[in-house]
């Protein structure tokens, strides 16, 4: 299997992560980290392909974000209570957490924090790869586990912004 065919299958998992522009139209909606001012933020991004339809067997009439082309898969385990630290993303890459807690603050602005909690929300992006980066701690009692997956030539997906602050779980910003 292609890596980001089994990624494609991966985000119909992500599924509180969508939001309907209409009745028939659903899009992928997560948090984003981004520079602004040589300073890491965040903002809420909705990918501008549609969840499609597909008619292959095995996963005919389900819903599918085709996100991008995806190389050098990583399966992370963190432990209990780790703490990454100040840190950019190394690449322009998705990140999801499959289960834990990551608590991620800003080292320039103490207000600003997003949660993502593993499972079917735990979708966040990372773009965040100059500048004063982001602090990510794992608060749980137990191990997270997350995959990364770095964009092929670090190509962003097409996306609006739909706030800038964190994606809130099945907010509608139409």
């Amino acid at each position: 299997m292609r890596p980001f065919a089994f990624l494609s299958s991966l985000l119909l998992v992500a599924g509180s992560s969508a939001a309907q522009a209409d009745a028939n139209t659903t899009y992928l909606t997560a948090t984003t980290l981004v520079m602004k001012n040589n300073n890491s933020a965040f903002e809420c991004w909705q990918l501008t392909e549609p969840f499609r339809r597909p008619s292959v067997p095995g996963v005919s009439g389900t819903q599918v974000a085709t996100i991008g082309n995806f190389t050098n898969f990583a399966y992370t385990i963190l432990p209990p209570r780790y703490d990454g630290g100040i840190h950019t993303a190394p690449v322009p890459q998705i990140v999801h957490f499959l289960s834990g807690v990551a608590h991620l603050t800003l080292p320039h602005n103490d207000s600003a924090e997003a949660w993502v909690l593993g499972g079917v929300g735990g979708l966040l992006f990372a773009f965040d790869t100059t500048g004063t980066g982001h602090i990510t701690r794992y608060p749980s009692d137990a191990e997270t586990v997350a995959i990364t997956a770095p964009f092929e030539g670090g190509k962003i997906p097409g996306h609006i912004v739909l706030a800038d602050r964190p994606y809130v779980g099945s907010q509608t910003f139409l």
